[in-house]
């Protein structure tokens, strides 16, 4: 295997914050790297998540962790009932659903954002986010030509915060792929919960979707994330969501934001609705 150090990117801070014995992404071409890109790639298709325990070193993560608290109450709350349909604002409009249909049903969101431009540039945070060996491995395991920080300054990457019964609602993502990284789990709670694959680019399923707001568990997966973790996550086809927190240890996230366009903009109303617009998510 090539020197972490050395290869490919010299100046890349992977080797003190990733652990490369257990996961040796500083060298793409090795057979043990190809056998967990193999893996990952696998595991995207089903069950449609993939983690990386362990993934950050143990004083990388101290440092991870510190900086996430010493941002967490600069976090904007946002809505605190949406639909599953959070990140696609308008899907039912004008078709006359009833009250009960999947695009007008809310359940709980109690959690916070801390915006990306409210990240120093020199944090960890965000040098991980940053990195050339994590962003080439990332593109290696979606199956991506190539990857790109959002070039958005807000949504490029945030730190989800969840105080006490705090909580994430039944949604799907806009993006095809996220990739998180937990910074500090809680004392207790905080699951991740997730329907693999219960909607398509052909159907959205919505009798299926319905069941599961009812409270139908029988295809619910539940994932025990800890610290260090890094997740890829097909998050627009697989319904899911965070159970409310126990204890007073936050729930501390980091959500890595790619695209396979550099220079590509989130959107103003998103923006607006996660991080209070201009009032919350900017150094202006």
């Amino acid at each position: 295997m090539a020197d972490a150090r050395t290869a490919p990117f010299p100046d890349d801070p992977i080797a003190k914050i990733v652990d490369l014995e257990r996961y040796p992404i500083a060298d793409l071409e090795s057979p043990a790297a190809a056998a967990l890109i193999t893996r990952m790639r696998e595991e995207l298709v089903y069950p449609g998540a993939c983690c990386l325990r362990n993934f950050i070193r143990g004083e990388a993560l101290t440092e991870l962790r510190c900086e996430a608290e010493g941002l967490a109450h600069l976090a904007y709350g946002g809505p605190r009932e949406v639909t599953p349909y959070f990140f696609n604002y308008r899907i039912g409009e004008g078709k006359g659903y009833p009250e009960d249909h999947p695009t007008r049903r809310t359940t709980p969101r109690r959690l916070g954002q801390v915006a990306g431009d409210l990240i120093p540039e020199d944090a960890l945070l965000r040098r991980i986010h940053r990195s050339p060996g994590l962003i080439a491995f990332l593109a290696k395991a979606l199956g991506e030509p190539a990857l790109y920080p959002l070039a958005d300054r807000r949504q490029s990457l945030n730190i989800s915060v969840m105080e006490k019964d705090g909580c994430q609602q039944w949604h799907f993502d806009r993006g095809k792929a996220v990739i998180t990284l937990l910074a500090q789990a809680p004392e207790g709670g905080g699951h991740f919960e997730y329907v693999p694959n219960i909607r398509s680019e052909d159907s959205e399923n919505y009798e299926a979707v319905s069941r599961v707001l009812n409270g139908a568990r029988e295809d619910v997966r539940t994932v025990e994330i800890t610290a260090g973790t890094l997740m890829l996550f097909r998050g627009h086809y697989s319904l899911h969501r965070v159970t409310p927190v126990e204890g007073k240890r936050r729930r501390l996230q980091l959500i890595l934001a790619y695209a396979d366009k550099p220079d590509l903009q989130g959107s103003a109303e998103s923006s607006h609705l996660h991080y209070g617009g201009q009032a919350a998510g900017s150094r202006d």
